[in-house]
């Protein structure tokens, strides 16, 4: 009988073994999936925040040398004579009798029109590049948001099923132990009838 119960309960308990293995690599595929997933779109996330920041900091810096242009642009006739005068002079200080093109008023006048001019257009362009930088870090953190909105929405399923997944792991491990245990206690007791129901041929003969 003990025999009997030993094959039997070794077939069951190899069967059972079998099946949970096959379900272990079945949980295991997924959990890398589930991992690559995970990987996947973290890299995403992070990638295309990137690129949007970046963006967001090109279009300000060429924001900045716009304001610049029109600042250059709106230069007064009078300002634009100075500063030309000014130059002009730098080149050719002298005229061809040797006497200087310009006098010592004249080269304070315009350099006052011109340092003036250039005071005033640096605290505008401070002014407007201290407002524009304002308004890149409120987007940065509008997109940073944005960016952790989605890690919530997108990440955060892919991580609970690969928590559930790992769970079901370890459940199957301990599963897989106990049959693998029953599994060898079936067969000692199979092996151990089988020898006290084989005969013994050499015992008790003369």
């Amino acid at each position: 009988m003990g025999f009997l119960l030993g094959a039997y309960g070794k077939l069951a308990a190899g069967s059972r073994y079998r099946s949970l293995q096959a379900r272990m690599m079945r949980i295991q595929s997924k959990i890398r999936r589930a991992t690559r997933d995970v990987a996947n779109m973290e890299k995403m996330l992070d990638r295309n925040m990137k690129r949007d920041l970046q963006s967001l900091t090109l279009n300000a810096n060429a924001t900045k040398g716009l304001y610049q242009q029109i600042m250059y642009g709106a230069m007064t006739p009078e300002v634009l004579a100075a500063q030309q005068a000014l130059s002009q002079f730098q080149a050719n200080p002298k005229d061809k009798d040797g006497n200087p093109t310009l006098s010592n008023e004249q080269i304070a006048a315009y350099s006052q029109q011109v340092s003036s001019w250039q005071s005033t257009m640096n605290q505008q362009l401070s002014t407007a590049s201290t407002n524009l930088d304002q308004g890149v870090a409120y987007q940065k953190e509008q997109i940073e948001n944005y960016y952790e909105q989605m890690r919530d929405q997108l990440l955060e399923p892919l991580k609970d099923e690969e928590d559930s997944l790992q769970l079901e792991k370890d459940t199957l491990e301990s599963q897989i132990q106990v049959a693998k245990a029953d599994y060898e206690a079936c067969q000692k007791m199979e092996q151990a009838d089988v020898k006290m129901l084989t005969p013994n041929y050499t015992g008790g003969q003369g």
